[in-house]
C-alpha cells in the first residue's frame, strides 16, 4: 500500500470550536500515522501557535511536517528546521499598512514568534485568546521590522465589507505579487502570491517524491481552497463555506463538533 500524505487545516477542521480534539479524532490520526502515512498541519497561525496545539493534543508524529502563515513556511518537525519560506517584500507591508490605516482596519504582523502591531486594539485582544503568542507595540510596523515577514492579517470584528474593500484595494496596488484571502469573516490574511496552502502542498509532495494523487487535504474556509483543489482528494468538512464545499471532491457528513474528519482518515 503506497504512503498517504494528508494535510489538515485546524481551527474549524480538525478542531473543534473548543480548540480541542475527541478521543475518537486522536485514535484515527494514531492509525493514520501507524500506517506509516505522514500529517501535516497546515494552517494561517503562526508557527509557535501550531507547535503549542500539536503537543497539548498529541499529534507529535515522527516524520510529521508543518505548514504555517498559510503556506509561508514549511517546517520538518524532526529536523526542527524550515523546508520552504517565502516573505513579504518591503513595498507590499508599506501598501498592506498604509490601505490598512486609510480604513482604519487592525493590522498586525509577526516577527520571532512576537506579534507586531501598531497599537493594542480590541481585535488583537480578540486574536490572542487563541493565539498566545506575545505582542510588541511599535510606531510604525515597516520601519520596525528587522526582517520580512510571513504574513500580514487585518482584523474586523463586526465590519466584513470593510475588510473587502481592504482586500480588494490590496490586490488592485499590489498587481499579483500579494493573496488577500479570508480565513474567517473577521480576518483578512496577506501572503506572497508564490505561497499559499496549495502551492506549499505541492512543493511538499514534490521534496518527498510522494505522487499528488496519494495525497489529500481537508478544510472549511476560503484560504483553504488552494489546497483542496492542489490535493489528490479535496475534502470540505460539512461546516465549510459554500465556496469551499463547491470545489471540494468529498464534503464530510459531519462537521468538526462532531469528529467530521474521521470520514476523510477512514478512506485513507
Amino acid at each position: 500500500m503506497s504512503r498517504k500524505i494528508l494535510f489538515t487545516d485546524m481551527d474549524g477542521t480538525l478542531l473543534n470550536d473548543k480548540k480541542e480534539i475527541s478521543a475518537q479524532v486522536k485514535f484515527s490520526l494514531d492509525a493514520f500515522h501507524q500506517r506509516g502515512n505522514i500529517l501535516v498541519l497546515t494552517s494561517g497561525r503562526p508557527l509557535s501557535s501550531i507547535q503549542e496545539v500539536q503537543h497539548k493534543l498529541g499529534l507529535c508524529y515522527e516524520h510529521s511536517y508543518i505548514i504555517a502563515y498559510n503556506g509561508s513556511l514549511t517546517y520538518h518537525c524532526d529536523s526542527a528546521s524550515p523546508v520552504q519560506e517565502h516573505t513579504v517584500c518591503p513595498e507590499d507591508v508599506c501598501t498592506i499598512m498604509d490601505l490598512s490605516r486609510s480604513l482604519h482596519i487592525h493590522c498586525h504582523t509577526y516577527e520571532n514568534d512576537c506579534i507586531i502591531s501598531e497599537h493594542e486594539t480590541p481585535e488583537l485582544a480578540f486574536y490572542r485568546q487563541h493565539i498566545h503568542l506575545p505582542f510588541r507595540v511599535v510606531s510604525d510596523i515597516p520601519s520596525a521590522l528587522s526582517k520580512m515577514p510571513y504574513k500580514l492579517i487585518a482584523i474586523a470584528l463586526s465590519d466584513h465589507a470593510r475588510l473587502e474593500v481592504l482586500q480588494r484595494d490590496v490586490l488592485a496596488k499590489t498587481q499579483g505579487r500579494i493573496c488577500a484571502v479570508f480565513s474567517n469573516d473577521r480576518y483578512l490574511e496577506f501572503y506572497p502570491a508564490d505561497s499559499g496552502k496549495g502551492n506549499a502542498v505541492i512543493s511538499l509532495c514534490q521534496k518527498l517524491n510522494i505522487p499528488i494523487a496519494d495525497s489529500a487535504a481537508v478544510g472549511d474556509e476560503s484560504n483553504d481552497i488552494s489546497m483542496i483543489e492542489a490535493a489528490g482528494l479535496g475534502c470540505a468538512m460539512a461546516n465549510a463555506k459554500d465556496n469551499v464545499r463547491a470545489i471540494a471532491d468529498f464534503v464530510t457528513k459531519k462537521d468538526n463538533n462532531h469528529d467530521g474528519i474521521c470520514e476523510l482518515l477512514d478512506l485513507l
